[in-house]
């Protein structure tokens, strides 16, 4: 379950890289897994390839959301649902940046997937991220 209580999480330069490096990593990791799956090469060239127009677009969209501020994640709560609502704008864009910008056919299946399996990894993250963020104790 989880919970409402909010609790104050000081912002700083490494918590939020640390955020946003791990947000590439689960672009990333989706890649990888989808590449995997279907049996195709797995260099870090390909991963940036099919991750890169999805990472664009949840980096533009997710600011919108202050999920780059360590500061929301103070309620679970909160940030699970600010990052499905901004997940759920920054999915067509990275799609259509694939589409036109990558030259991508555009294929119903795998934007379903691509919905779908990045939300939770996004949401598994940043439920995470949330639940540490808010264990840790101020800096004096």
């Amino acid at each position: 379950m989880v919970s409402d209580q909010k609790i104050t999480v000081q912002p700083s330069i490494g918590r939020t890289l640390g955020i946003i490096v791990g947000d590439l990593i689960m672009f990333g990791l989706f890649a990888a897994i989808g590449r995997r799956s279907h049996s195709e090469p797995t260099t870090f060239g390909d991963i940036v390839q099919i991750a890169a127009p999805f990472a664009i677009g949840w980096l533009a969209v997710a600011p919108w959301f202050k999920l780059f501020r360590p500061e929301v994640y103070g309620s679970t709560k909160i940030v699970l649902q600010r990052t499905a609502a901004a997940w759920a704008l920054a999915a067509p864009v990275g799609l259509a940046l694939r589409t036109l910008g990558w030259g991508k056919e555009f294929k119903i299946a795998f934007a379903i997937t691509t919905f779908l399996f990045n939300l939770v990894l996004l949401l598994a993250w940043r439920g995470w991220t949330a639940r540490k963020l808010q264990r840790q104790k101020p800096a004096v």
